[in-house]
């Protein structure tokens, strides 16, 4: 019996599967080493016109939050001088309390803006521009209406136009259980950039019965349901799916609060003229997948309570999950298991 062990959250658990129960095991398992990582670093610093420059945090992830404190210990050992830090939450970087970051004119035109390269149902890949974009309520509403009605050359247009005259510094982390890559970019290449990157990490595959996916290092559920809908691309419509994601950091999205406490119950009755509000996207998504028939599941430590208001069956041990699928499909079934599913484009080959 093969070891598998798969990310949950902030540990990492085994799945007990016999060989003959498994279709794929795709992940991604390359990572880059220290002489890599202090390229990246050199490549940001002979972008930087002038001493003193600020920094961005877009995206509150351990790892981002990390790299950006390495990156400004970097700076700083060139002797650069460091302005202001901001953030778009309350997080300490390189030891120091980050400041509020709300939109692009809060800083001056000397900046480097840090955020995670992953996948992202509304736009297909976040970035840079996208995190940049999810401040704006404005944009996000007309994104949003091109996305309900598949318009995905329109949201291409409304990115492009949106990061033309922001030509600052873009750092791009790509990361599962280790670093992946550090993108660096002008923003106004950031999502051309991670797009043609995250394309390079595609598991092609046939379409198949069962998945057991695990988003990566994710703490939220708005990640699990961004695995969910990546790994649905390869998913018959009959299938089982189940998510593995501890969703330590809750739900990730106010749409999903407000899904959960019945305020919400399709995307298609919440009234536009309200506005946009982060994460509708993912009920959108779930209605979707409600008239695909799919029978999907959550490992998870969320409480059954919001599990069960997602339509989603709750799931505490690895070993039911397995059984659950193997009692449906038959003791013969082949599961496809997906690590890295935040990042990893799965790609229907037929």
């Amino acid at each position: 019996m093969p070891e598998l062990w798969m990310r949950y959250g902030t540990s990492e658990v085994v799945l007990d599967i016999k060989a003959e129960n498994i279709l794929k095991y795709a992940r991604v398992a390359q990572y880059m080493g220290e002489d890599v990582v202090q390229s990246r670093f050199e490549a940001v610093d002979a972008l930087i016109d002038g001493s003193s420059i600020d920094v961005v945090v877009l995206d509150g992830s351990r790892m981002v939050v990390e790299v950006a404190s390495m990156l400004i210990a970097y700076l700083e050992g060139k002797g650069r001088s460091i302005g202001s830090i901001y953030a778009t939450s309350k997080v300490r970087v390189a030891g120091r309390e980050a400041r509020l970051f709300k939109d692009i004119g809060s800083i001056g035109s000397k900046a480097v803006l840090i955020s995670r390269a992953a996948l992202d149902p509304l736009f297909k890949y976040s970035c840079t521009a996208t995190a940049l974009m999810r401040l704006d309520g404005v944009v996000m509403q007309d994104v949003y209406r091109r996305f309900i009605s598949d318009d995905h050359s329109g949201i291409r247009d409304i990115i492009n136009s949106y990061t033309q005259d922001k030509n600052l510094i873009s750092l791009e982390v790509l990361y599962g259980d280790g670093l992946i890559d550090l993108i660096v970019c002008d923003t106004t290449r950031s999502y051309a950039e991670v797009h043609a990157r995250l394309d390079g990490l595609a598991y092609p595959t046939d379409l198949c019965r069962s998945i057991i996916a695990s988003p990566g290092h994710a703490y939220r559920l708005s990640d699990a349901l961004t695995a969910l809908w990546n790994c649905s691309t390869v998913l018959r419509d009959d299938g089982i799916i189940v998510v593995m994601a501890e969703c330590m950091e809750g739900l990730g999205a106010k749409a999903l609060q407000m899904l959960v406490e019945g305020r919400i119950r399709h995307a298609n009755t919440y009234p536009m003229d309200e506005g946009y509000i982060d994460g509708l996207e993912y009920i959108h998504i779930l209605d979707v997948m409600g008239k695909r028939g799919y029978d999907i599941g959550l490992l998870t430590m969320l409480p059954d309570l919001y599990v069960k208001a997602l339509g989603f069956k709750p799931f505490r041990k690895v070993k039911d999950v397995l059984a659950y699928i193997l009692g449906k499909m038959g003791q013969r079934h082949k599961v496809m298991i997906v690590s890295d599913a935040l990042i990893m484009p799965m790609k229907r080959v037929s």
